[in-house]
């Protein structure tokens, strides 16, 4: 009973941490500059360091995914309302979509409209293999997807118990994603 334990016990926190190990062979941004900035929302820290990669030439266009109905960027935005008029211009909200899937609905409807042919994605460092999968899988293969991981409170707290909870959860939840996304 102890053996089969331990082994229910390696093969969840195996199979948890599969999709957080593969996640770090993801391309990273490298020139030439990509189109877009993809930055799905959830995490306080995504949009600043999206806009600083914007900020940075990393792409021409920045968008917000899934900022919620009614969201203004001189609220969402660091810099708040001194954003020049012609930042503004490339910097977009979109507000409809309240999931992961849903902000990779809502991209592949940008990148249509535009004809992108490269995206850089960015999200929490845990975030990223289901986020990378619901992208890769809805977009067209043709876009390529380069990946910021934005590093995640969780590492300046210390604490352990969260922290394994977290990934535990979202790599389990990438499991389900790559099961459901099967038929796609």
């Amino acid at each position: 009973m102890r053996r089969f334990a331990l082994l229910l016990l390696v093969v969840l926190a195996g199979g948890a941490a599969l999709p957080h190990l593969l996640a770090g062979k993801l391309p990273a941004p490298s020139p030439p500059r990509a189109d877009a900035i993809l930055v799905l929302t959830g995490d306080e820290n995504r949009i600043p360091e999206g806009y600083r990669a914007w900020k940075e030439g990393k792409a021409r266009e920045l968008y917000i995914l899934g900022a919620g109905e009614g969201a203004r960027l001189e609220k969402v935005l660091p810099g708040g309302p001194g954003i020049p008029p012609s930042e503004a211009r490339k910097l977009h909200l979109e507000g409809w979509s309240e999931n992961t899937l849903e902000n990779a609905y809502s991209a592949k409807s940008v990148i249509a409209e535009h004809g992108f042919r490269k995206v850089i994605l960015v999200t929490s460092d845990y975030h990223v293999p289901r986020a990378y999968l619901s992208f890769r899988t809805i977009l067209p293969k043709t876009i390529a997807i380069e990946v910021i991981p934005v590093r995640s409170e969780w590492r300046e707290r210390g604490v352990l118990y969260r922290t394994l909870r977290l990934f535990f959860v979202e790599g389990w939840k990438y499991w389900g994603y790559r099961i459901f996304l099967y038929w796609e």
